[in-house]
């Protein structure tokens, strides 16, 4: 099991792009959008029962790691996607999905690309996965306090969020200091971890092929796509200045995880809602295919 875990983590870009093919040939595999949650809880509690607390814990020792990848997460995406939707002009609901997009750093693709590059996935992982957990609480917060959704409602994401992100992390950080009990299951717990992100890819692009015909598609991607670039060229730009953890910088500031928006828009908004988060699948894994070739491991 550990040398199939191997060749999907090697062969992750081709994988992932294979996934969108299959998503978007066979949109059947839509109706399994709604268990998108389930799914993301599962890959958080697997991701994170591979880490130790320690590694966790080093994130302290690269303050400025965190806070400069922050704001990519915090500041540059969100600003994009509040100035696309004055400029397309978009409705209710793919204003929500874009607000979504914006606050989802995507941990599980950030370090393992990280690593496929010659880095050291650990701080990716740790700061996007502490994004990520403050994410449970920014996003009730600005969805809310962007008028696109009532108080309700945003009560009701956070409640999702809990259970979807932040207990499955908590939990395997509790389990996690019990590693001798745990070594047994770590081989299926490292290939679950491997296989659930690209299911959910094509859970996510099959959504996106069956609700192609939503008006405004052309806008959607023109804006997903100037993001994603923004945040790559941004973490390129930290890692050239830095001089360490080039990969680092570039994978945790410009991918984004389509998996919170998906569950959270199908959960409680529109399907319009989840097209924004489908369109990354595809072109994150362009950019970071672009980056790989250009052997971005020297910095």
């Amino acid at each position: 099991m550990m040398e199939m875990t191997g060749t999907i983590k090697k062969y992750y870009g081709a994988l992932t792009l294979l996934c969108v093919l299959t998503g978007l040939l066979f949109p059947q595999f839509s109706v399994f959008s709604g268990y998108t949650p389930l799914l993301l809880a599962l890959l958080v509690f697997s991701l994170v029962i591979e880490h130790s607390l320690e590694d966790f814990g080093r994130i302290i020792h690269h303050p400025q790691f965190l806070g400069l990848v922050s704001v990519s997460n915090f500041l540059l995406y969100p600003l994009l996607g509040f100035l696309f939707t004055k400029i397309f002009n978009f409705s209710g609901e793919i204003v929500a999905g874009i607000i979504l997009l914006s606050f989802a750093p995507s941990p599980v693709v950030a370090a393992l690309w990280t690593e496929l590059s010659g880095g050291d996935g650990t701080p990716a992982l740790s700061a996007a996965l502490t994004s990520m957990l403050l994410s449970v609480a920014v996003y009730p917060a600005v969805l809310y306090l962007m008028g696109v959704a009532s108080l309700s409602v945003a009560f009701r994401v956070f409640e999702l969020l809990v259970f979807t992100v932040f207990l499955p992390a908590v939990i395997a950080l509790i389990l996690r200091l019990e590693e001798e009990r745990l070594i047994p299951a770590r081989k299926t717990l490292n290939f679950l971890s491997a296989i659930l992100g690209l299911v959910i890819i094509v859970v996510a692009v099959a959504h996106m092929s069956g609700s192609v015909r939503t008006g405004g598609v052309m806008e959607i991607v023109i804006t997903v796509s100037v993001m994603l670039l923004a945040g790559f060229t941004y973490g390129f730009i930290l890692g050239r200045l830095r001089g360490d953890d080039g990969a680092a910088y570039v994978y945790t500031a410009g991918m984004r995880d389509g998996v919170i928006p998906v569950g959270v828009a199908l959960t409680y908004f529109s399907p319009g809602a989840a097209l924004p988060a489908t369109a990354p699948c595809y072109h994150a894994t362009i950019y970071g295919c672009c980056i790989l070739s250009c052997e971005i491991s020297p910095f």
